[in-house]
Parts: structure tokens; C-alpha cells; sequence
């Protein structure tokens, strides 16, 4: 009989429970909104030069870089708004006793052109985290979005696990458990297999072979690509759909 793995989902870890390890790449789809991004990353990857396998070579190529750059230039939006909304405030109540400058007017509506701006790009990051395809962004579905990415979150947090009957809720002790049960999950256990031998199976042609075995042609590539929806989940280098869709 199969050994019993159930894993138990909470919405918070106990005292001492699991460590949360180092966060792991994921592209936002609001940098692309950013004027010169493409530009950019279009710079970054003629600038380097590696070894490495094609998957490797994008890696280290662009992660870093826009890491950095997300940093140092980009900022945390939710941060700059907080900053803008607050500088919004003084100014308004300025306004109502002393009155403005028009230099103060000035910035209060590039103050408010930024925010505008920020709370598009927050709804895109929002959207993309919840994976809702069926509800575009532009609709001031920010909160809706929100709530469908934290749930997400929820569903895959995982606070302590049962295995045959025990419960394990130290970190160390549920990571054992998750790789021992992956290390014998695809194990063979039987000491008899059914056979085959003797048995007639419809065969496939000769150009029918040639074909499924044939290199997949960069055309063909591109054009599944192309067609696949930029704001599903990314990929293990944590790059999204609509990066190779506008970079």
C-alpha cells in the first residue's frame, strides 16, 4: 500500500514553525510599462558574456541586472506612492490656509500624475500575482486582485505535514519528509511487471516517425509563444509569458 502523505495548509506558521528560505526571482510585468525598459534589457544582454548552456546565459545575463536596477532606479511602488499621497496631503492643506504657489501647484499635479501612474502599475503587479485571466486590468480591480493573489499565497503555505499518522511541524523535519517522499515516489516496489512480449500494436510509418522526431523550426516556436497568455505563471527562471512576448 502506498505510504500516506497529506499535507496540512494553514495561513500561519506555529512558534519555531518553517523558515522561509531566500525569495526567489519573479518578473514583474509593470517594468515593462517603464519607458526604455526594452531598451534596457536589450543593453544588458549584449553587455556580458558567458558560458554556459542558453538557459544558464539568460539567467545570469538579465537577473542580476534587473534586480539591480528594480533597486536602485525602479523602486518599491507601494513605498512611492505612500511617499507622493502623503506629499499630496500637505499640499492640499496648504492650500486651504494659506493658498499655493503656482510652483506648488506645479508639483501638486505632477504629484498626482505620478500617483495615477503608480496605482496602474500596482494593479498590473497585482494582477499578474493573482493569475485572474478572465478580468483585464484598468478597471480598478486592485483590491479584487489582491485578494485572489494573498489566497494563492494561503493555498501554497504549508505550516506542517502528516505522514502515516505523524505530524511533523519543525522546518527542518517537513523539508526531510517532502524529499524522502520525492526520492521514493517514481521507486519501484513490485518484484513482477507485466509483460508486453507477444503483443500487436498499430505501428506508425516512416514519415510519420520522421515527423514527431523532427527539430522543433524557430518559426514554430515563436508562434506558440506568442500565443500563449503573458500573465500565466512563470517559468522555473522566474521570467513571465509577456516578457518574451515584448522583449
Amino acid at each position: 500500500m502506498a505510504r500516506q502523505f497529506k499535507a496540512l495548509v494553514e495561513s500561519s506558521f506555529p512558534p519555531g514553525g518553517m523558515a522561509r528560505g531566500k525569495s526567489p526571482f519573479r518578473f514583474e510585468n509593470m517594468w515593462m510599462k517603464t519607458d526604455g525598459f526594452v531598451d534596457r534589457v536589450d543593453s544588458w544582454w549584449n553587455r556580458h558574456s558567458f558560458s554556459g548552456t542558453p538557459s544558464f546565459l539568460f539567467a545570469k545575463k538579465l537577473k542580476e541586472d534587473i534586480i539591480q536596477w528594480n533597486r536602485q532606479e525602479f523602486g518599491n511602488v507601494g513605498r512611492r506612492k505612500k511617499e507622493l499621497l502623503g506629499a499630496l496631503e500637505v499640499l492640499d492643506a496648504k492650500e486651504g490656509v494659506l493658498g499655493l504657489t503656482e510652483t506648488e501647484r506645479v508639483e501638486r499635479n505632477e504629484a498626482r500624475s505620478q500617483v495615477e501612474q503608480l496605482l496602474s502599475l500596482e494593479e498590473i503587479s497585482w494582477s499578474q500575482k493573482s493569475r485572474m485571466l478572465c478580468i483585464k486590468e484598468g478597471d480598478n480591480n486592485t483590491k479584487f486582485f489582491h485578494m485572489m493573489a494573498n489566497s494563492h499565497r494561503r493555498s501554497n503555505h504549508l505550516s506542517f505535514l502528516e505522514v502515516d499518522g505523524v505530524i511533523y511541524e519543525d522546518g527542518a523535519k517537513v523539508a526531510a519528509q517532502v524529499v524522502q517522499y520525492y526520492k521514493t515516489l517514481y521507486q519501484e516496489s513490485e518484484e513482477w511487471r507485466p509483460f508486453v512480449k507477444g503483443l500487436e500494436f498499430d505501428q506508425i510509418g516512416e514519415s510519420e516517425r520522421g515527423w514527431l522526431e523532427r527539430r522543433f523550426e524557430k518559426d514554430e516556436i515563436l508562434s506558440v509563444v506568442r500565443d500563449m497568455e503573458g500573465d500565466k505563471a512563470p517559468g522555473p527562471d522566474g521570467f513571465s509569458i509577456s516578457f518574451f512576448h515584448h522583449c
